[in-house]
């Protein structure tokens, strides 16, 4: 196994496996190490982030980014640190392909002080970076009051000329942040009704579809002013609650209305 493995081991299959990632293979050191959350396995991954080695920086910001498992208050350990060093070496990091990773521990660890630096990120030249950028921002947002100019770059995100980009930006702003202005995310959604990938057009076409049925099924119960707030907020949750209508308590007092919501999510096409 892995993770019975001499530190010194470990990091050198780590390193080969970092070199050989197409994207599908499996990592069996790297997991490893990342289980191995001790002071020492943190320490080297540290020294790793700032080697003048391309691969070797890659290396420490993948163990950190997910170094130990959650811990009760919802975050992993030497978070803080952590989220240090990444903010410290985004700013002076050359490399796309570590960039990359950057961004995405700063999701992982959610930093949200990181959030301008991220979303300045959005219109960077390397793919790679703005993938991440899409896929951390749901974690380093307000998601009731999503900061305007990381709405601005979510809407932008979803207009990229990547596919894979459009797809991820449209998921955090249709399942994953509820905060953002319906009516700006209704013309988002008209907009992408004919995007040129398919997954994109289907989601944008659903969601248009689901602000209508939640809007006519809110309509009459809650009034008007709170229920435009409520239509973005109720259906991040039906896409996490399913078929739980007591998870909708937060948000609305009537249960009849809860079941009839979840009811109507449960059966959609």
């Amino acid at each position: 196994m892995a993770g019975s493995l001499p530190l010194e081991l470990l990091l050198r299959s780590a390193r080969r496996e970092v070199e050989d990632d197409d994207g599908d293979a499996a990592m069996p050191s790297l997991v490893a190490l990342q289980g191995r959350a001790t002071r020492e396995v943190f320490d080297r991954a540290c020294a790793l982030v700032v080697d003048p080695e391309v691969v070797l920086r890659e290396l420490g910001v993948r163990i950190l980014r997910e170094l130990g498992d959650e811990q009760p208050d919802g975050f992993r350990p030497f978070r803080g640190e952590t989220v240090a060093l990444m903010r410290a070496r985004l700013a002076l990091e050359p490399d796309p392909g570590v960039v990359r990773w950057i961004v995405s521990a700063l999701g992982w660890h959610r930093d949200r002080e990181a959030l301008p630096e991220v979303v300045a990120l959005a219109g960077h030249p390397d793919v790679r970076v703005r993938f991440h950028v899409a896929a951390a921002l749901p974690g380093l947002v307000d998601r009731e009051r999503v900061e305007p100019a990381a709405a601005e770059a979510l809407f932008r995100l979803c207009h990229d000329e990547d596919a894979d980009i459009r797809y991820y930006a449209l998921y955090a702003v249709t399942r994953e942040i509820g905060g953002l202005d319906v009516e700006a995310v209704t013309a988002l959604v008209v907009g992408l009704a004919d995007d040129a990938d398919e997954q994109v057009r289907a989601m944008a076409v659903a969601h248009r579809e689901a602000i209508g049925v939640v809007r006519e099924l809110l309509d009459g119960v809650v009034e008007p002013g709170r229920r435009e707030r409520l239509i973005g907020p109720v259906l991040v949750e039906l896409a996490w609650a399913e078929d739980d209508a007591d998870l909708l308590e937060d948000l609305i007092t009537d249960s009849d209305l809860a079941e009839r919501l979840v009811r109507w999510w449960a059966g959609r096409d």
